[in-house]
């Protein structure tokens, strides 16, 4: 029985491409956003604030138990924490419709991948949180802070940490990490943008922190290793 005739009119197979571990690879592709989108996120992000809070403190002065003015409604997490996690939701899901327009999926586009080796990243967050509270401790970091008026009850402190855990640093890391970085990457180099990014996401914590240089400083250093790893 004789083989089937190999054609080989079309010549040899084409190698496939090297795969992209980095997802930073300089492809004109890559990212499929702007900077005028990331400019457009922001501004649905403060609009979206703005009007969830509005929203959020004018049912809560009606509700009794929890009306004690506006200054405490603002900082009680029954009040905050839905205004701002209805906030920063809506801002996720007008950034799943910007990249939809450049034809592409939300978690693909920005190269978010499951690690292979993902308990060495587990054990080097473990390793990363004891070193910033050893060095938080030999630092003149100020005993009260802004935040701290958000963990005055115990029900405030779970909305805080659930908030905290679940909600805030996905939407962070989407924005900072996601968004941003490939963005100034593409347009200043790694160093720049590793420092430029880990700048921004401690500026931005700077209210709660009470402008206190030493936190701040702690914060740049978690914002700066976040970025390395991505």
């Amino acid at each position: 029985m004789e083989a089937d005739p190999v054609d080989n009119s079309s010549g040899p197979p084409m190698a496939a491409p090297p795969e992209d571990r980095s997802g930073f690879s300089q492809s004109a592709d890559f990212p499929v956003w702007s900077g005028r989108d990331l400019v457009g996120i922001v501004v649905v992000l403060f609009v979206a604030l703005f009007m969830a809070d509005s929203f959020a403190l004018v049912i809560a002065s009606s509700v009794p138990g929890i009306s004690r003015g506006a200054q405490g409604l603002a900082t009680d997490p029954r009040v905050a924490v839905p205004a701002q996690g209805g906030a920063y939701l809506a801002t996720v899901a007008f950034i799943g419709r910007v990249i939809k327009r450049r034809r592409s999926r939300l978690l693909e586009a920005v190269h978010w991948r499951f690690p292979n080796r993902w308990p060495m990243f587990l054990f080097g967050g473990m390793i990363l949180a004891l070193l910033i509270q050893a060095l938080s401790a030999k630092l003149p970091i100020p005993k009260q802070m802004p935040i701290d008026q958000y963990f005055q009850s115990t029900s405030g402190a779970w909305m805080m940490a659930g908030f905290g855990t679940l909600v805030a640093p996905f939407c962070e890391e989407l924005f900072f990490r996601g968004l941003l970085f490939p963005i100034v990457l593409r347009r200043i180099g790694m160093l720049a943008a590793v420092v430029v990014t880990g700048g921004l996401f401690a500026f931005i914590h700077a209210s709660q922190l009470a402008h206190a240089w030493a936190a701040m400083t702690m914060l740049f250093v978690v914002g700066t290793v976040l970025t390395m790893v991505r």
